[in-house]
């Protein structure tokens, strides 16, 4: 399913009128609020606008191409969300970087790289990705990491080595060190405690 990142100029064109329609005095507003299809779907895209961090990401590429598919096919054009907050992140921007990371959790994706596939400068990049989630790229991929590694934890019989490995840590001291920072246990710990009982995230 093709995401905005990988939308072809047409569809760039569609998403940009949806958040700065242009009048040309062919749209009715009265009709667009009456509309029951563009009711739910300005609704949802809104939510999933103010919320991006939080949105399964094929969802949401599902709802994009719902939304351009009924564009096209009503020639209509409606504002579905505001624009972007300057200075941060566009949504798909946002998505394809953190897929980009967590599509490659046991290798490292050089800040270059995200920032050459969000259309940035790497500076601006990093600045930007802050100030959309809140966390430098290298902590949120930390995150993930550790996110990962308590799957494996719980999922498998996997050595600590192991994991760390497939987790993309240096070795297993390295993944010991950040997961005690973050988890503050270390995965020896928190894996026996969680086979003797629910152990909070």
């Amino acid at each position: 399913m093709p995401s905005l990142a990988t939308a072809d100029a047409t569809d760039s064109r569609a998403q940009a009128k949806l958040c700065h329609p242009e009048p040309d005095g062919e749209d009715d507003p009265t009709a667009l609020v009456d509309d029951p299809v563009v009711r739910h779907l300005r609704a949802c895209f809104q939510t999933a606008r103010a919320r991006p961090s939080e949105m399964c990401s094929r969802c949401l590429d599902l709802l994009e191409t719902a939304v351009q598919a009924y564009l096209r096919q009503t020639n209509t054009v409606i504002p579905l969300s505001p624009p972007v907050t300057r200075g941060g992140l566009a949504p798909w921007q946002l998505r394809r970087a953190q897929e980009m990371m967590r599509s490659h959790l046991a290798e490292a994706v050089p800040l270059a790289e995200l920032a050459r596939a969000c259309k940035l400068s790497p500076g601006h990049f990093a600045r930007a990705f802050r100030q959309a989630t809140g966390q430098p790229p290298h902590r949120w991929l930390m995150e993930q990491r550790i996110e990962k590694a308590k799957q494996l934890l719980v999922d498998t019989t996997l050595s600590l080595a192991q994991i760390a490995w497939t987790c993309g840590f240096a070795d297993q001291s390295h993944f010991t060190r950040v997961f005690a920072q973050l988890v503050q246990s270390s995965p020896g710990q928190w894996r026996r405690h969680w086979r003797s009982g629910p152990v909070a995230a």
